[in-house]
C-alpha cells in the first residue's frame, strides 16, 4: 500500500516520523488509560523525545492524539493552489476541482495516514469520545477557511455557492477515497483515487440538467 508520505523531502519524512511516534504512543496510552491516565512527560519518555520537541509538534495531549500538530506551515501549498486561478476572469477556473484536490493530497502528505494509525484513533475516541467533538470542529473550521481560500483564487463574493459547493464536493469525493486508500489491499496512490473520481463526478455533472429535477 502506498503511504501519503511517499514522494515528501527527507526532511518533512523525519518530521512526519517523529510526530507519529508522539501519536500513536499519545493514542495507545489514551486507549489504555483515558486522557487523564498519563502525562506528556510519560509520551515523550515512550516516544524517545524531550518534553520541548513535544511541544513544538503539539499544543496538548489532545492534539497529540488526534494528530493536529503545529509543526507544519501550510502556507506554501495553499499559496500555490490560490495562485492558480485569476480572480479577474468571469467564473471560476476549469482547474479549480483539480487544483483544490491537489491540495488536500498535499495536506495528507504531510499526515501520513495508514490503516494502523486510523486504527489506533478509533481505539482511542472509544476510550474518550469527547475526542470526536474535536474532530468536527476542526473539520468545520477547515472547510470554512478552504471556501475562503476558493473565494480568494476565483475572486468570488462572501456567500457565492460556488465556493462552497467546490469545497464541499471535492471533500466529499476525498474521504471516499480515504477508505479505498487505507484498504490493506490497495496498491494505488491516493492522487491517482483522486483522479478517477473526479471524472467520474464531471460525467455526472455533465449529464445532470441545471434547471431543476426532470
Amino acid at each position: 500500500m502506498h503511504s501519503v508520505a511517499d514522494g515528501a523531502t527527507p526532511a518533512l519524512k523525519r518530521r512526519v516520523r517523529t510526530a507519529h511516534r508522539l501519536t500513536a504512543a499519545a493514542r495507545r496510552r489514551t486507549a489504555e488509560d483515558g486522557l487523564s491516565g498519563f502525562t506528556v512527560d510519560e509520551v515523550c519518555d515512550e516516544a524517545g523525545i524531550s518534553r520541548r520537541t513535544f511541544f513544538n509538534y503539539f499544543a496538548s495531549k489532545e492534539d497529540a492524539v488526534l494528530g493536529f500538530t503545529t509543526l507544519w506551515d501550510q502556507h506554501e501549498i495553499e499559496e500555490r493552489f490560490t495562485s492558480g486561478g485569476d480572480p479577474d476572469e468571469p467564473g471560476v477556473s476549469a482547474s479549480l476541482l483539480d487544483d483544490y484536490a491537489a491540495l488536500l493530497v498535499d495536506r495528507w502528505t504531510e499526515v501520513g495516514l495508514t490503516p494502523e494509525h486510523v486504527a489506533d484513533l478509533v481505539a482511542a475516541m472509544d476510550r474518550e469520545p469527547r475526542l470526536l467533538s474535536r474532530v468536527f470542529e476542526h473539520v468545520q473550521t477547515r472547510e470554512r477557511a478552504d471556501v475562503a481560500l476558493v473565494r480568494a483564487r476565483e475572486g468570488l463574493p462572501e456567500g457565492d455557492l460556488r465556493a462552497s459547493a467546490a469545497v464541499q464536493v471535492v471533500c466529499a469525493l476525498a474521504g471516499a477515497c480515504m477508505g479505498q486508500f487505507l484498504d490493506p489491499a490497495n496498491s494505488e496512490s491516493l492522487n491517482t483515487l483522486m483522479q478517477r473520481r473526479l471524472v467520474a463526478a464531471r460525467e455526472v455533472f455533465a449529464a445532470t440538467p441545471t434547471g431543476g429535477t426532470r
